[in-house]
């Protein structure tokens, strides 16, 4: 059986464009994925960095609120399924307190970023005596 002329010279034309067309997919794809999770992890730090913000302005004047915070944002962090790369820092102002957590999110993509940072911003509490009102 003879094939049209037409056929005989696409041959093969299919192959060619898949395997041309099947990594720029796949590429896209996975960098969908990947940045996703860094979306995913972007909320859990900074979900964890509020809880811990306002767990710190909420708290008295001693050591003990300080290191409960720390330890909140930690669970926060370890009960969402992300681990933290270094620990979460407090800075304790006249005023407000403000609470940085980073994550390493796991790498899809090589080379491409997969630690994640935020912060968050909480006034202070301030407790007065009712004759001080």
């Amino acid at each position: 059986m003879m094939l049209p002329a037409e056929v005989r010279r696409d041959r093969g034309e299919t192959s060619i464009q898949a395997v041309l067309l099947v990594p720029v997919v796949l590429g896209i794809f996975f960098l969908g994925v990947h940045a996703t999770a860094l979306a995913n992890g972007a909320h859990v730090a900074n979900a964890a960095a509020i809880r811990g913000a306002q767990i710190a302005a909420f708290s008295t004047s001693d050591g003990n609120d300080v290191v409960r915070a720390m330890n909140e944002m930690e669970r926060v962090v370890t009960d969402l399924g992300y681990e933290m790369t270094n620990a979460p820092l407090l800075q304790i102002g006249s005023k407000s307190i403000r609470a940085t957590v980073t994550l390493a999110v796991q790498s899809i993509v090589p080379f491409l970023p997969t630690l994640v940072s935020r912060s968050a911003t909480v006034s202070r509490e301030e407790f007065l005596m009712e004759q001080e009102r």
